[in-house]
């Protein structure tokens, strides 16, 4: 039993050996450059010149290529040398990776000037992205026009997932909570939203005792910690009756008479019909951040923006 399995292993050793013997190695990228230029100059030393290298090192190259291929790669017996059909199959190939580095040195060169890129910013809804995000996107697309920017609109949570997944770059969020470098980007009044119909059409303010018994519509939008606060710092509680996301789906609730809400300035459309918008008091705002994960960004563009909104506001 024994003999059997220190045979076996013997055979799979010898067999192990055999494969790293006919293994092929990838060509550098001096082995194809040599290989182009020899095809073209017919000598090794003409090549060095070219290439800036030695012959020995050209000459040791291309041996330890034609050595893992068990193929020759030159007719060294002629002057001027020229390549075996081999070798022009190789030459072949490494003109398109020539071709391919070139382009790919070009699209570094411009990364590295400023001039292409896409930066991905989540949004949580029309609050960052009809009144925050526009003004910064313009000036920032003045200073760097060829980098485009995409936008992506989800809810709070949603948002903050996705930057966590680094499906977006950078988010614009009311509450940065975790690991996140933030940047203060915008402020934003909670105001009281009431039918024409209430007795509170016609105040200047509302307190919080005023919109404790009607029924109210909370937000889902993610400023719910922040009215709760307000109401119960004043020892109220709202009665809440219906929940929404949408900010117009709240407006038409309240325009039919389901209630009172509160909700932030910047999210209303710019006029409201058979509904009035009141200041809080005492007032209220959320804080509108500019998110990324800590540490690099993934972009160099994404690096370009995080700069241009830090250098706005500091």
């Amino acid at each position: 039993m024994l003999k059997h399995i220190v045979f076996t292993i013997c055979i799979v050793m010898h067999i192990k050996m055999r494969n790293n013997h006919s293994m092929i190695i990838d060509p550098s990228i001096t082995v194809l450059r040599a290989l182009k230029s020899i095809e073209r100059t017919g000598s090794v030393s003409k090549t060095a010149i070219e290439l800036g290298l030695t012959q020995s090192a050209i000459s040791r190259s291309i041996a330890t290529y034609e050595k893992s291929l068990g193929l020759d790669l030159l007719r060294r017996d002629r002057r001027p040398l020229t390549l075996t059909e081999e070798g022009e199959l190789v030459v072949c190939h490494a003109m398109e990776i020539d071709r391919s580095i070139l382009t790919l040195n070009e699209r570094l060169r411009a990364v590295k000037q400023n001039k292409v890129g896409t930066v991905t910013i989540g949004s949580f809804g029309p609050t960052a992205s009809t009144h925050i995000l526009p003004s910064l996107l313009a000036q920032f697309t003045r200073i760097h026009p060829e980098i485009s920017i995409s936008i992506q609109e989800q809810t709070d949570d949603h948002t903050r997932l996705a930057l966590i997944n680094e499906t977006v770059d950078v988010a614009v969020l009311s509450e940065p909570t975790g690991d996140f470098d933030a940047l203060p980007i915008a402020a934003d009044q909670l105001v009281a939203l009431v039918p024409k119909s209430s007795v509170l059409f016609s105040q200047s303010s509302v307190a919080p005792n005023e919109l404790e018994k009607p029924p109210f519509i909370m937000t889902l939008a993610g400023s719910e910690p922040l009215i709760l606060d307000w109401f119960h710092r004043d020892g109220a509680q709202p009665n809440i009756r219906h929940r929404i996301q949408q900010t117009n789906s709240i407006i038409a609730l309240v325009q039919q008479g389901f209630g009172n809400a509160i909700v932030t300035s910047l999210s209303l459309p710019q006029k409201l019909e058979n509904v009035k918008a009141i200041p809080l008091c005492p007032p209220t705002e959320r804080q509108i951040y500019l998110v990324k994960k800590m540490g690099s960004a993934r972009s160099n563009a994404t690096t370009m923006f995080w700069k241009f909104v830090e250098q706005l506001t500091y």
